[in-house]
C-alpha cells in the first residue's frame, strides 16, 4: 500500500523519544478485526507502533478527523489513550500497547468495572472548549439521508429521530464521549485500561458510553457529570434507543459502501 510506505518513509517526523526509533520500521503486519480502517503493526527492534490508514468513506460514516485529533491531543496526558506519534488527514500513527481486549470476565469483575468507571471520569473531566456539543438528530439524519429506500422500515426512522430529539432537548452537560465504546476498543494492559479508536468521538451525553456496560444501573460519575438523579431513569430509554439506532445506522451505511466497493 503506497500510503503505508509513504508514512513509514517519514519515520523521522514521528514524535518518538530520543533513541526510541533509530531507523525506518521494516517489520509490518496487518491487524484484523476493525470494520472502518486498515491498521498495521510496524516494528523496528523493540519499538512498536500502529499505523492506521483512514477509511475512504470516513465522511459518510460521520467521522471528522480534525475533531478526532483535537480530542486525542486533549487526552494525551490522561493515560487513557495511546500516545500519538504522527497524524495527517489520511493516517494516524500511535504507540502499540501490549494487552487484550475487554472480555465478559471483565464485565463481571467489580474491580474492572470500577476501573472502567474511573477511566470514564478521567476522560469526561477533560474540557475541550473549541468543540460544540453533538446534535444527535443531525448526526442520525445524515446517516438516514444516505440510505434512502434501503432504510424504508416503517416507523424505525422516526423512532430513532424521536429518541435523538429527546436527548438533544434534555438538560445535560456535554463531555468527551467515545460513541463507540465496545469491548474491542478497550485494551486491558498491565498498566491499566487504554481506549482505542476515537474517530467517532465528540462532545456528547455523559451517560452514553457507560450505558453499553451498565444497561440500567449507571455509575455515579454520570450523575455527577450532569444527569440529574430525578431524571436518570426517564433519560435511559431514549438514550438506549439512540445508542442502538446509531449502531444500526452505521452498519447499514457501511454495508452499503462495502457492496458498492465489490
Amino acid at each position: 500500500m503506497q500510503l503505508l510506505q509513504q508514512t513509514l518513509a517519514k519515520w523521522r517526523q514521528w514524535n518518538t523519544g530520543p533513541g526510541e526509533l533509530t531507523a525506518q520500521p521494516t517489520q509490518v503486519r496487518e491487524l484484523t478485526g476493525g470494520r472502518t480502517n486498515r491498521s498495521f503493526l510496524v516494528a523496528q527492534g523493540a519499538f512498536k507502533a500502529v499505523v492506521r490508514i483512514n477509511a475512504l468513506n470516513s465522511a459518510s460514516l460521520g467521522i471528522d478527523r480534525q475533531r478526532e485529533g483535537i480530542i486525542l491531543e486533549s487526552l494525551q496526558s490522561t493515560g487513557t489513550v495511546p500516545k500519538i506519534l504522527y497524524r495527517t488527514d489520511q493516517v494516524l500513527v500511535s504507540v502499540f500497547h501490549e494487552g487484550r481486549a475487554w472480555g465478559e470476565e471483565d464485565s463481571r469483575s467489580s474491580e474492572q468495572m470500577a476501573a472502567l468507571n474511573q477511566l470514564l471520569q478521567r476522560i469526561q473531566g477533560v474540557e475541550v472548549a473549541q468543540l460544540q456539543r453533538r446534535n444527535y438528530v443531525q448526526y442520525c439524519q445524515a446517516y438516514i439521508d444516505q440510505l434512502g429506500s434501503a432504510f424504508a422500515i416503517e416507523g424505525l426512522q422516526q423512532t430513532i429521530l424521536t429518541a435523538a430529539a429527546a436527548i438533544d432537548s434534555a438538560d445535560w452537560h456535554a463531555v468527551i464521549c467515545h460513541h463507540d465504546l465496545v469491548p474491542e476498543n478497550i485494551l486491558v494492559t498491565a498498566d491499566g485500561l487504554i481506549v482505542l479508536d476515537w474517530e467517532y468521538a465528540a462532545l456528547g451525553h455523559p451517560a452514553l458510553d457507560a450505558l453499553r456496560f451498565h444497561e440500567t444501573d449507571l455509575p455515579s460519575s454520570c450523575v455527577k457529570m450532569g444527569v440529574r438523579p430525578d431524571r436518570l431513569s426517564e433519560s435511559l430509554k431514549p438514550l438506549a434507543i439512540l445508542l442502538r439506532g446509531m449502531d444500526d445506522l452505521w452498519s447499514l451505511v457501511q454495508d452499503e459502501f462495502s457492496e458498492e466497493s465489490v
